[in-house]
C-alpha cells in the first residue's frame, strides 16, 4: 500500500458552492491536490468535499441539472475563495504546488503578520492559502527626521 504524502490539513471554511465547467476536473484538482476528502457526489453532475472545520466546498456542473437548485448569488459562482492554513504548514503548501506543476501566482506578507499564497484551480478561480495573522500587531516604524546641511 502506497503511503499518502504528509500535507496540512486546511482549516476552516463554512458551505461554498462553485460552478464549474467540468465536475470531474475540478474534483480531481480539489481532491488530489489540495487534499480535500470526498464526501459526496455523482461524476458529472457535483461533488462535495470536507473543507475543514465543519464546512463544506460543493462543485455543481455550471449548465447541469441541479445548477438551477443553486441560489442567484451563487449563479455567478466565486471569483476567489480563500482557505486557512497554519502557520507551520505554509512551506510545506508552497512546496506541494511546486512538486505538482500548480504555478504559484503570488505571495504576500501581510503588515499585520501572516502570509498568503495565491493558485488558480482549473476553472480560473483564485484560490488563497492564508496564514493566521500575528497574535500581536507589530509596532509603527517611527520615522525620524533628518537634518538638512546648510
Amino acid at each position: 500500500m502506497r503511503k499518502r504524502p504528509s500535507i496540512p490539513r486546511i482549516e476552516g471554511g463554512s458551505q461554498t458552492v462553485l460552478l464549474v465547467a467540468d465536475v470531474e476536473r475540478a474534483a480531481e484538482f480539489y481532491g488530489k491536490c489540495l487534499r480535500l476528502e470526498a464526501r459526496d457526489g455523482d461524476p458529472g453532475r457535483y461533488a462535495e468535499f470536507d473543507a475543514g472545520d465543519g464546512g463544506v466546498l460543493t462543485l455543481v456542473k455550471r449548465d447541469g441539472s441541479i445548477a438551477p437548485m443553486t441560489s442567484p448569488a451563487e449563479s455567478d459562482s466565486a471569483e476567489a475563495l480563500t482557505f486557512s492554513v497554519p502557520s507551520e504548514g505554509y512551506d510545506t503548501w508552497k512546496k506541494w504546488f511546486e512538486k505538482r506543476a500548480v504555478p504559484i501566482e503570488r505571495e504576500t506578507t501581510w503588515v499585520h503578520g501572516g502570509r498568503s499564497l495565491f493558485v488558480r484551480d482549473p476553472d480560473g478561480r483564485r484560490l488563497e492559502f492564508k496564514t493566521p495573522a500575528a497574535v500581536v500587531p507589530p509596532k509603527p516604524v517611527v520615522l525620524t527626521e533628518r537634518k538638512r546641511p546648510d
